[in-house]
């Protein structure tokens, strides 16, 4: 319980307790929204991007290391465009690519192997020869709709100047 006496104060304590009471008021509004959490879903798949949780088809949770789950994130935001070592490289780790580095590649290998659901269809991740790696499967984004997408561009080729900006 708050009491003021107003007369002695003036107009400008009256100015902070109404401000005071609107911001009261506006936190109570954004604290009874509900949240729409940002979930992708793909050939069966959940994929929930703030809680970082995978779920099958089978409803079976799939455990992610940091750099699989930003891999994930990587392809399903450019579903069905080639992305290059480089770029995934780049935006993984942060450095440059060589013809020699093939953490990228044992990388998606890890990832093809926890993605396979003992289905008989294709890989969900495709090697394209020569460029590197796409999504082969469609995506669905559900909520999350106003937040800009991580990269700016797609590379398809390799070379310092294609990297996706992360």
């Amino acid at each position: 319980m708050q009491i003021h006496i107003l007369e002695d104060v003036g107009p400008e304590l009256v100015a902070i307790d109404n401000a005071v009471r609107r911001r009261g008021l506006e936190i109570g509004r954004a604290q009874s929204v509900e949240r729409i959490e940002p979930l992708y879903m793909f050939a069966g798949w959940t994929l929930d991007e703030t809680t970082r949780e995978l779920l099958g088809p089978t409803g079976q949770r799939v455990d992610l290391t940091s750099s699989e789950f930003d891999l994930l994130m990587a392809l399903l935001r450019h579903p069905g465009q080639p992305l290059s070592r480089a770029a995934l490289l780049g935006v993984l780790r942060g450095r440059q690519w060589t013809y020699f580095d093939r953490s990228i590649d044992t990388l998606v290998a890890r990832l093809r192997k926890k993605l396979d659901d003992g289905s008989d269809r294709p890989p969900l991740i495709r090697s394209v020869r020569g460029v590197g790696y796409v999504f082969c499967a469609a995506v669905a984004r559900l909520g999350g709709q106003d937040r800009p997408a991580a990269f700016s561009r797609v590379a398809p080729q390799d070379g310092p100047e294609r990297f996706l900006a992360p």
